[in-house]
């Protein structure tokens, strides 16, 4: 059994289907860990203050989350590939024990179970990434890894609601029971990746060599390209804040278009999501140009945009149904946000020829991301703004897309002016 694993995940020619199935598997095992809390709802629950007590548990895990992914700034850019697999055991085994935690202690003591459970959840994509990154088919398997954001967050939920209604489980002690069932699953994963092949020098020659990035080369790439950088970072601020409240409140929605009894809509209308974003995102492997490349993941991501307002308009003048609403805004909101991981922040590596990594480029543009949806939860419970959760996605989406269409032209622009100048100054 063992010789026929190594032969597995050494092979030449599967190595790339073993890396696909293993980065899957992998981050479910994470967001059965991180996001099965979310298939309750915690009505029996309460802190005081007039905020729903749900909001609250959400708020402290993302939290932790966020300062983690500051830290990862710092951790990520500079981890080395030795250490890869022995932090990601070790992060997710304590987050699966601070689940363990949430189901037994008293009421307030659960909100800090779940900010340390979120604490070193942050830390799992950057280090998973850096399995992938900087080769020639790192769009392809960037999309299996980001298969997870779309379907996984669904699936897990749906496997919780699952736990508590058929096997009489109470939805405090379903969290680690949900991640406890994923863990084998994810243990064996990471051993995968840690047998797979690094970047050949065809991936290098293509996508430049990806090393760590210490102090002193992060400021000099802000430096260097700070404008343009935080005009995709706005981008990336805007979709985090979108999926998550998407995200963290789907099973509130569907409870008020009365569908709190059937667990399968939370998985079923994310599976066509995430089939044609898949497919767009994990094409992006087939254009070689870099800067063709960037561009191209620029306008889809106007592109979602603007089917994020035409049909959130439909949806709020009774046009289309919750289902079409909610399949079609989440190929508007996931396919940018998948092309940033598959694509965008890849090919910008690649097309300004900096030695450095991904991991910095998306630890702060995450950890800003996760920040704003903080304090649009904060805003939302302080404001009161008591309407529906159909409502107040309704208002999310148009704001945002709006932002997204004027960041997404500026940013386009501010890089193809700088590859055009780099290129002027080169044939001098």
């Amino acid at each position: 059994m063992s010789d026929f694993l190594n032969r597995f995940t050494n092979s030449k020619n599967i190595t790339t289907f073993a890396i696909v199935v293993s980065v899957f598997v992998c981050y479910t095992g994470m967001y059965a860990v991180r996001k099965s809390f979310l298939a309750g709802q915690y009505t029996t629950l309460f802190f005081g203050l007039g905020i729903d007590a749900k909001t609250i548990l959400v708020i402290s895990q993302v939290l932790g989350y966020m300062v983690s992914k500051f830290l990862g700034i710092k951790v990520i850019s500079e981890m080395s590939q030795s250490k890869r697999a022995r932090w990601l055991i070790i992060f997710v085994t304590f987050a699966l024990l601070m689940l363990g935690l949430f189901a037994v202690v008293p009421g307030r003591w659960k909100i800090l179970a779940l900010f340390l459970n979120g604490l070193p959840l942050g830390m799992v994509f950057g280090i998973v990434f850096s399995f992938i990154e900087g080769r020639k088919n790192t769009e392809l398997l960037a999309a299996a890894l980001s298969a997870t954001f779309i379907f996984s967050t669904g699936f897990v939920k749906t496997v919780g609601l699952v736990i508590m209604q058929d096997f009489n489980t109470g939805e405090y002690t379903m969290p680690f029971y949900t991640g406890l069932l994923f863990f084998p699953f994810f243990l064996l994963s990471v051993w995968a990746l840690s047998k797979s092949k690094g970047p050949d020098e065809n991936d290098i020659k293509a996508r430049t060599e990806r090393v760590p990035m210490y102090s002193k080369d992060r400021k000099e790439f802000l430096k260097t390209n700070g404008v343009g950088y935080f005009g995709l970072v706005g981008i990336y601020i805007l979709l985090t804040v979108v999926r998550d409240f998407r995200d963290n409140f789907m099973v509130e929605f569907w409870a008020e278009q009365g569908h709190s009894s059937s667990p399968n809509i939370v998985t079923l209308t994310e599976i066509p999501v995430a089939i044609v974003v898949l497919i767009i995102a994990a094409g992006g492997v087939l254009i070689r140009n870099n800067n063709r490349a960037f561009t191209t993941g620029m306008l889809l991501t106007g592109a979602g945009a603007i089917m994020m307002i035409v049909f959130t308009l439909l949806f709020d003048r009774g046009l289309i149904s919750p289902v079409v609403w909610m399949v079609a805004t989440g190929i508007g909101v996931y396919l940018p946000y998948i092309l940033f991981h598959c694509l965008v922040f890849e090919r910008l590596v690649a097309l300004l020829s900096f030695k450095g990594n991904v991991g910095f480029l998306f630890y702060l543009a995450d950890a800003l991301g996760y920040l704003g949806t903080v304090i649009v939860l904060l805003l939302k419970e302080v404001v009161g703004y008591k309407q529906t959760w159909g409502h107040f996605f309704i208002w999310l989406n148009l704001e945002s897309a709006a932002l997204l269409l004027i960041l997404s032209v500026f940013a386009t622009w501010y890089f193809n002016r700088r590859i055009e100048k780099k290129v002027v100054a080169y044939s001098y």
